[in-house]
């Protein structure tokens, strides 16, 4: 009788513990998909942003635009770049992939607007507003994706 209670005891202490390690994974784990989707759509918007840069400097410059504004366009470039890969490295990601994505975003951008220089007004009703605030508060956007992680990965 005592062996049994003693193994019965046992018994519910170890399922104790592993469904307590069991439920810490799903916990560690949900978070670790929200933090993952966050600075993964983090860096993906800094991407946007930089080609979004580039080509409206490239623009500007094509139309004998103010070197003052493409000096200015270009160095909002260069901060959402130098964030695309500061992300990047967080998440453990080779410079290649970095850079692929990068080509990628470009080659989508330019098809929006139809390799046409003259479209570009295309891109800036697009994603004007989005790298403008992405630059200025980045807070803000984390937010926005941190509440999209938490309604996907409940």
């Amino acid at each position: 009788m005592f062996q049994a209670r003693y193994f019965l005891l046992f018994y519910l202490f170890t399922t104790l513990i592993f469904c307590n390690l069991s439920f810490a994974e799903v916990i560690k784990t949900k978070e670790e998909e929200r933090a993952n989707y966050v600075i993964t759509n983090m860096q993906n918007d800094y991407i946007i942003c930089y080609i979004f840069y580039k080509i409206g400097a490239e623009s500007i410059r094509r139309s004998d635009g103010e070197t003052d504004i493409v000096k200015g366009i270009e160095e909002s470039a260069d901060v959402s770049l130098k964030f695309a890969y500061e992300t990047g490295e967080l998440m453990g990601m080779k410079s290649e992939i970095m850079s692929t994505k990068v080509q990628l975003e470009m080659k989508k951008q330019s098809e929006y607007m139809q390799n046409d220089y003259n479209n570009a007004p295309k891109l800036l009703k697009k994603y004007g507003l989005l790298c403008k605030n992405l630059i200025q508060d980045k807070k803000e956007r984390i937010d926005f994706w941190e509440k999209k992680a938490l309604t996907k990965f409940k």
